[in-house]
């Protein structure tokens, strides 16, 4: 006799297409047991049991207040389900290849489906649904939650948050007004760390962790952001009045498709869907925990964790104040069509800037000035690079358009590239009169597939350099490259080196052809995603 399939394994195989799964409960007491259950199967079978549920439950009669009971169990399971579709997709180089697209998408799809829940209960409630008049804050605050959920998973992502989900998010707002339940408290156990909970805090929360970019921030600096703002988002109200002002404010058009704007000044006529949030009391707290970190305060006694390092917390609250507190600065006027970029870490910068491949392994051991001087007898040799054609199919130029300064640019580019581009990468630029180097400090895609770029870019002309340890421990350690970027009005001579290569004190000697030169290592300047920026000493 053929085994019997349980609910649960019913549940998991994936539907034939075209239609809606059974419903493996009939009841929120059936729903709680099933998606209990639900952590017991692989990620991909809960992914595919949850959503299949989710289908079925927006097919069901359910009463509002049974689908919003079903909707928070079933809340708990997203969050856990996402924690694992993350770490697939999670700060990934962009464009994302096929498996990490797809869990990105998933993880977007099950927020979506999720909301479609809470906003099933949203008429009964504006009909006055009985069962729902002491629940409404909760509703709403929940819907809300989905919603910065799904500002979030776009950061992860390096998408910006549609025009949709703003939308939604207003709406849901809007209703909360409506309701006059925007300050009521509420709880909220995914929240634990979360300081005076209710519709305008979530709400509020949402809108801080769009103006903060998650495109421009890396992994961690979104989930920092978004531990933090369950402690500060109560801070900003979203008033319908204006109010006297000395510093910025930031403006919310319900009836709009953006997310929050900071301003110098409010406009002289609003919209009535306009909103008014005063961060003078965020702005306060950020600055403060600045001037305390600067000091040498430690971040967990200022609340901001103890897995955050004081460098961590000093560069994001940084970033955070600049986002929160100030109106955005002017995009760069400048238009230049022909710049190109390459990347692929310390070894393709060395071959772009150089114009040579670095061969680590260096059978002719340049070791000394004498040696060097020997083997200028040899430049037939030497000057033979065998790896260049290589190097020029693995590393070429892209060409880029956009806006270009001289520290910054904004590219973006449509066609599909030869690279994976990701945050804080190093990358070199060449336009008709120099090639520079820089790093990633805003990855983004776009709707059509499109990728674009902000580079934040190095004054100092850049020169290769082939190094040595002078340490006897290191002694038999192979050349390694590195870039030498010379002094500029504002900046001092720095070194790029790779990855994890910094220890103060250090000493590394030069081994290319001509006088030996030895740079004692004092500071780690940025320490980006595949290079390391420091500064140094010169040794006699």
């Amino acid at each position: 006799m053929p085994e019997q399939a349980t609910p649960i394994a019913e549940a998991a195989r994936p539907p034939a297409a075209g239609t809606v799964p059974s419903l493996a409960f009939a009841d929120t007491d059936g729903a709680a047991k099933f998606l209990k259950s639900l952590v017991l199967l692989p990620v991909p079978q809960a992914y595919e049991a949850l959503m299949g549920q989710l289908q079925a439950l927006a097919a069901a009669e359910f009463t509002p207040r049974e689908r919003g009971t079903i909707a928070e169990l079933a809340r708990d399971q997203a969050a856990h389900l996402h924690t694992e579709l993350a770490r697939r997709y999670a700060g990934k180089p962009q464009p994302l290849v096929e498996r990490e697209q797809q869990a990105a998408d998933q993880a977007i799809a099950m927020w979506q489906a999720l909301w479609e829940q809470y906003s099933a209960c949203l008429k009964p409630m504006l009909e006055g649904d009985p069962d729902l008049q002491g629940v409404k804050a909760k509703l709403l605050q929940r819907g809300l939650f989905v919603g910065k959920q799904l500002v979030v998973v776009h950061g992860l992502a390096r998408r910006m948050p549609p025009p949709v989900l703003w939308q939604e998010l207003h709406a849901y707002y809007r209703l909360a007004e409506m309701l006059d339940c925007t300050v009521q408290a509420v709880s909220d156990d995914l929240m634990p760390h979360a300081v005076g909970i209710s519709c305008y805090s979530t709400y509020c929360h949402a809108l801080l962790l769009g103006l903060a970019d998650g495109c421009a921030l890396s992994v961690r600096q979104i989930e920092l952001t978004d531990r933090w703002l369950g402690q500060w988002a109560r801070k900003v109200f979203p008033y319908a009045q204006q109010r006297e002002t000395e510093g910025a404010v930031m403006l919310v058009d319900l009836d709009g498709s953006d997310g929050a704007s900071v301003a110098a000044v409010t406009p002289r006529s609003a919209a009535a869907g306009l909103r008014f949030g005063y961060p003078g009391k965020i702005a306060t707290s950020v600055r403060g925990r600045l001037k305390r970190l600067a000091a040498g305060a430690n971040p967990a006694e200022l609340q901001l964790g103890h897995d955050a390092s004081i460098e961590q917390c000093i560069a994001l609250l940084t970033h955070l104040e600049q986002r929160w507190c100030h109106p955005a600065k002017p995009a760069t006027q400048g238009r230049f069509d022909r710049l190109e970029l390459a990347a692929g870490g310390l070894n393709a910068a060395y071959f772009r800037v150089g114009g040579r491949t670095f061969d680590r392994k260096d059978p002719l051991g340049r070791l000394t000035f004498h040696g060097t001087q020997h083997l200028t007898t040899l430049g037939a040799l030497t000057d033979y690079d065998r790896d260049k054609d290589e190097a020029e199919k693995d590393w070429p130029w892209e060409r880029w358009q956009g806006s270009y300064e001289w520290k910054e640019a904004a590219l973006a580019r449509r066609e599909p590239g030869h690279y994976r581009w990701f945050f804080d990468q190093l990358i070199v630029a060449r336009d008709d009169e120099r090639t520079r180097l820089g790093y990633v400090t805003r990855v983004a895609r776009g709707a059509a597939g499109e990728i674009s770029l902000v580079l934040r870019l190095f004054a100092g002309a850049p020169r290769t350099l082939a190094m040595r340890s002078s340490s006897v421990a290191f002694n038999e350690e192979p050349p390694m490259p590195a870039l030498l970027l010379a002094e500029a009005p504002d900046e001092p001579p720095t070194l790029i080196i790779g990855s994890r290569m910094f220890t103060a004190g250090r000493v590394l000697r030069s081994v290319d052809a001509g006088p030996e030169r030895k740079f004692k290592l004092t500071r780690l300047v940025q320490r980006g995603a595949d290079f390391e920026r420091v500064a140094f000493e010169d040794v006699e």
